[in-house]
C-alpha cells in the first residue's frame, strides 16, 4: 500500500499537532494564569490539528481510488496558487482584523473561504458566515474569557 500526499499530509498533521501539545504543556503556570491558562487555547488548536490530520487520512482512505492518474505540472502550480490565495486571505484577515473587530472579520473570512472554494454565492453562505462568527466569538470571548478585537466601527454602540 503506498501513500499519497494527502495521506503523508494527514500523518504530518497529527505529528505536528502531538508535538504541538507537548510545546503548550511546557508553558509554565503562573499565579496570574485564569481557568483556561496559558496552555488552553494551544492544546484546543493542536486537538483540532490532529481531528482535522485524523479526518484527511479517513477521507483519503474512503475516497481511494484504485488508480491515480498522475497530476500535471500545470494542476500542481494552480493548486499552489490556490494555495497562496487562501494564504492572501488570512493575511488580510490580520489586517482588517483591529479595524473591523473580531465579529465581522471571521465572518467576512468564513464567507470568502466558502466563496473561494467553489461556493456559489447565496444566503446560505452569508447565515453560515454570520452563524459561525457567532459560534466563535461565544466560544473565545464568553466561553474561554479571550477579548478579541471589536473595531473601531463598534465605539460608535
Amino acid at each position: 500500500m503506498t501513500l499519497s500526499r494527502d495521506d503523508l499530509l494527514g500523518l504530518g498533521m497529527i505529528v505536528l499537532a502531538a508535538a504541538y501539545w507537548a510545546a503548550a504543556d511546557q508553558i509554565p503556570v503562573s499565579l496570574l494564569s485564569d481557568a483556561v491558562g496559558a496552555d488552553g487555547v494551544p492544546k484546543v488548536l493542536a486537538v483540532a490539528l490532529a481531528i482535522c490530520g485524523a479526518l484527511l487520512l479517513l477521507t483519503t482512505r474512503l475516497k481511494r481510488q484504485p488508480a491515480e492518474a498522475p497530476s500535471s505540472d500545470r494542476d500542481e502550480k494552480r493548486a499552489h496558487l490556490r494555495a497562496a490565495g487562501l494564504l492572501a486571505g488570512l493575511v488580510a484577515y490580520i489586517f482588517l482584523l483591529p479595524v473591523l473587530g473580531y465579529p465581522l472579520a471571521i465572518a467576512l473570512l468564513i464567507a470568502a473561504v466558502a466563496i473561494y472554494g467553489g461556493t456559489r454565492i447565496r444566503p446560505s453562505v452569508a447565515a453560515v458566515a454570520v452563524a459561525g462568527s457567532a459560534l466563535f466569538w461565544v466560544f473565545f470571548v464568553k466561553i474561554l474569557g479571550i477579548g478579541m478585537p471589536t473595531g473601531i466601527w463598534a465605539a460608535g454602540f
